[in-house]
């Protein structure tokens, strides 16, 4: 009896090292890292946006404006659990800095220096279809305006 109340102790005091450990960098990623999925309209033109967050801080985003295929830009995030912000593969930085915020499934991408200007994005794949039928782009050689 003694011997299984001493494995018992030592199982929850390992459960208890394993929780205090827990990484806070992760937890905080938690809320973005995963694909997420814009649909609507700005000023009268379709819009079909996909992102993709990974733990690295990397990011894949497919942006269609209009006809046409989507368009692929890549680059690095950085997110401290409040507000995101990141610069594309050239080093161009995104237009602006994001307060981050879920209601539901949803994530809501609010701009700080614009309050009035935010995206809700649902958690959805992305589809094979715009992973293999995009056009690769960097933001300085684009000549349409990023989403981001």
């Amino acid at each position: 009896m003694k011997k299984i109340i001493s494995n018992i102790l030592f199982c929850a005091m390992a459960l208890f090292a394993v929780a205090a450990c827990a990484d806070p960098e992760a937890e905080k990623l938690e809320k973005i890292v995963g694909e997420w999925h814009y649909s609507g309209t700005e000023s009268g033109t379709g819009v079909d946006v996909y992102i993709g967050f990974s733990q690295d801080y990397t990011f894949e985003l497919y942006q269609k404006i209009g006809e046409g295929p989507h368009y692929l830009y890549k680059g690095k995030y950085k997110f401290d659990g409040e507000v995101l912000s990141g610069t594309y593969s050239d080093y161009t930085p995104w237009a602006h800095d994001y307060k981050v915020s879920k209601t539901g499934g949803s994530l809501v991408l609010t701009s700080v220096a614009v309050p009035e200007y935010s995206m809700t994005y649902a958690r959805e794949a992305i589809p094979e279809s715009v992973r293999t039928h995009y056009m690769p782009a960097t933001k300085s050689a684009s000549n349409e305006n990023g989403w981001l």
